[in-house]
């Protein structure tokens, strides 16, 4: 997935799946850790866009 696909998909679990920001939160920290540690990729842009997806 790129950047828009994650972004759709934070999206979607705020506006359509009206999750807590907690679980918004959890969802981004497992996304981070599947690129970071077990896809050893960097994702500058989940890490600076990351945290505007969740909502209060």
């Amino acid at each position: 997935m790129g950047a828009t696909e994650v972004s759709s998909f934070l999206i979607h679990l705020a506006v359509e799946g009206q999750v807590s920001a907690f679980t918004q939160n959890q969802a981004l920290s497992a996304l981070l850790f599947l690129y970071r540690d077990v896809l050893m990729l960097n994702l500058p842009w989940l890490h600076e866009k990351g945290r505007s997806f969740l909502r209060p």
